[in-house]
């Protein structure tokens, strides 16, 4: 199956009014539309003269509308029917927040948008916005392979008609209450969103999600898909095989179909745990010419991912691979070139992006809660013999970084978001002889702008030190490791405050659920090759340094540089 081709939208994007902060709004929602690379937003506000643009609507010059305003009075009459022509001809209209309390005085507008706003409760608190499960079951593009989410803002109560489809509600006094639904009008669709006005709510990665479906609505797809996943390498070690077999089939519109391996005990296993309909090979050509898969997931030792990789996207199949990317910044240029020339994904499983700690650290260091950030230091290191297996052989695993270094790299290179300067690197084998992996590793980053990173690995480390320690000029922050509470320091007027935070809501699943909708919606792949392959690119230079005696080693071209992913989930 080929990846959708995803055509850029015109966006009006009209905002204006009392109450709230509408230019920062703006900021925010043309900012994040960009950015994704699906949409050219124009944008104007709301004057006296109401939105001279919605008369000449029908001229063609948009595809689809975006209001956030708020106003008394009535929209004047050409603005009214030029709107309601547009939707009825097939355009779409998307109202957020106050765009159900604007023109109240026009009810063919009021009638159009499909609500109006009653009243909000008092102050703001945290409520989740629950989806439909109906919704989700049936693949409503606006909820299919997407979660519920928080939101801190004021909680909206409006007044529906009943001619539409509330596929988002949350909970207020004892009862649901509608948070987001669409209506049809004529060829054309209606959606509105009473998610909230802050800034926080505006930049929700969940609620960008809503904006960019909402806008996307009148393109017609296929949302739920049909996207056939082969498994290679069913291997015994932390049954990884059915552990990807079982993320991909909680997908809605994936399943898992095929499985190989070269140990036919273990295609039988497959048969057992998930069902005697899985099409089994113990040989990896057969894989690749069952036509019955779209997508393979890599699960071999290290030093093999780069081959069957590249190998499986020359035969037209997508391609995740379990992480590490690969060795060498060769294979991952083979890997990268096959795809290319095959049109398909390629992916690597960095699933831990969704680890909910590091996702609260991200939100912390990108909302300047410290400060700039200066310093990064990511550790994994304890005491202990390896185990006496292929992960604890250098030629196969590519060495201790390689493991949960490959992690610990990707965070940190999304966390300093910068350009790469140099690399340098330590590596130590001194006690546990019994495999030839490192005892002790380190790799040292310094980025253009002169902050700096260290990602430690090792076995000899009878003293640990935190997972993470972050600084900034104003503050920092630590934590033991995966899914631990972070302590945050901020220095405020001089004065030191220290606060304990959990590490906040995150599941591995998301990683699957994107790669579902990436490939049947054409939303944007969060883990992309060329991310993957800029770790791979790190951890190698950080050997090669060692090799040359510590000496920093450049990166060059692309490479230098991390791209913002947040956008969209």
């Amino acid at each position: 199956m080929a990846i959708p081709t995803i055509p850029t939208l015109r966006v009006l994007l009209v905002t204006g009014g009392g109450w709230h902060d509408f230019a920062a709004g703006e900021k925010i929602l043309k900012e994040n539309l960009e950015k994704t690379g699906r949409y050219q937003v124009t944008c104007t506000h709301l004057s006296p003269q109401g939105v001279p643009e919605f008369a000449k609507l029908p001229g063609g010059s948009f595809d689809a509308v975006l209001i956030y305003t708020q106003c008394a009075g009535a929209m004047p009459q050409d603005q009214e029917d030029g709107l309601i022509r547009f939707v009825e001809n097939g355009g779409t209209l998307v109202g957020l927040h106050c765009a159900n309390d604007s023109w109240t005085g026009s009810d063919r507008y009021m009638q159009l948008i499909g609500s109006r706003f009653r009243t909000h409760a008092p102050g703001t608190f945290e409520f989740e916005v629950t989806l439909s499960d109906a919704a989700k079951q049936a693949g409503h593009p606006m909820v299919v392979r997407t979660d519920n989410f928080a939101i801190r803002d004021e909680h909206y109560l409006i007044d529906p008609k009943n001619d539409f489809d509330v596929f988002a509600t949350s909970f207020y006094g004892g009862k649901p209450e509608p948070m987001g639904y669409t209506r049809k009008q004529g060829k054309g669709t209606v959606v509105y969103l009473a998610n909230g006005h802050y800034p926080a709510s505006l930049s929700n990665r969940y609620f960008l999600r809503f904006v960019d479906r909402a806008l996307r609505i009148g393109v017609k797809a296929d949302t739920v898909g049909n996207v056939r996943a082969g498994i290679i390498g069913y291997g015994g070690a932390f049954n990884m095989g059915k552990y990807h077999a079982d993320a991909i089939n909680a997908q809605l519109g994936m399943k898992t179909v095929a499985v190989c391996d070269l140990d036919p005990k273990r295609t039988e296993q497959a048969k057992t745990e998930l069902g005697q309909q899985i099409l089994t090979t113990n040989k990896v050509e057969e894989m690749m010419a069952m036509r019955e898969v779209d997508m393979v997931v890599v699960i071999l030792p290290h030093n093999i991912h780069g081959s069957v990789c590249a190998a499986a996207a020359r035969a037209g199949k997508h391609v995740v691979t379990e992480k590490p990317f690969c060795i060498t910044i060769e294979e991952a240029d083979e890997m990268l070139a096959a795809a290319k020339a095959s049109g398909t994904m390629l992916s690597c499983f960095h699933n831990r992006r969704w680890d909910g700690d590091f996702l609260r650290l991200l939100g912390l260091v990108r909302d300047g809660a410290i400060g700039n950030v200066y310093h990064i230091e990511a550790a994994s290191a304890g005491y202990g013999r390896p185990r006496n297996w292929w992960r604890s052989s250098k030629e196969i695993s590519g060495g201790t970084l390689y493991d949960w270094g490959a992690h610990y790299c990707d965070w940190t290179l999304n966390i300093a978001n910068k350009r790469i300067a140099s690399v340098s690197g330590l590596l130590q084998k001194r006690y546990w002889h019994q495999s030839d992996n490192e005892d002790y590793a380190k790799a040292t980053i310094r980025f253009e702008d002169g902050t700096s990173a260290e990602i430690e690995q090792g076995s000899l480390a009878a003293i640990s030190r935190p997972g993470w320690r972050i600084l900034g000029d104003t503050g920092g922050l630590s934590n033991g490791g995966p899914h631990q509470e972070i302590t945050m320091v901020q220095i405020v007027n001089g004065v030191r405050q220290e606060s304990k935070l959990p590490g906040g809501p995150g599941t591995a699943l998301n990683y699957y659920q994107n790669v579902a909708n990436h490939l049947i919606l054409g939303e944007r792949l969060v883990v992309t090759a060329e991310q993957a392959r800029r770790a791979i690119g790190v951890l190698r230079l950080a050997e090669l340094s060692h090799m040359q005696g510590g000496i920093p080693l450049p990166l060059t071209g692309e490479d230098k540089f991390n791209p913002d992913y947040l956008f969209p989930w």
